[in-house]
């Protein structure tokens, strides 16, 4: 009786736990934003530059300043841009274009120095 029991919990906890599924939205649901952070004055590349979406998701840019951040939710979205110690200006913005599924987004901008 114990052992019957004992199966048959065991058989409905892993109809439980099989129904369970990841809480991230599905891929199809997912964007890619890339681009480039470029010196203002000069339009070089960037290295170190810190990219950051949605307060979550961020990246540091190459030593051509490139950078790409892949998972990004769709819909709604912010970034931030800070570049290295000797740039000032940080770009924030807040309700960019909305992401659609599977989208490619290029995001190029400029820093200026302090």
């Amino acid at each position: 009786m114990r052992v019957a029991r004992l199966g048959f919990v065991l058989a409905f906890a892993s109809i439980l736990v099989a129904g369970c599924g990841s809480a991230l939205p599905p891929v199809g649901k997912y964007a890619t934003i890339s681009g480039h952070i470029t010196d203002a004055s000069t339009g070089v590349g960037i290295a170190g530059a810190t990219v950051i979406v949605n307060a979550v998701l961020s990246t540091t840019t190459d030593s051509a300043g490139a950078y790409r951040i892949a998972d990004v939710p769709t819909g709604d979205w912010d970034y931030a841009v800070n570049g290295p110690t000797s740039y000032g200006s940080i770009i924030t913005v807040t309700n960019a274009a909305p992401l659609t599924p599977g989208e490619m987004r290029s995001l190029d901008l400029a820093l200026g120095h302090r």
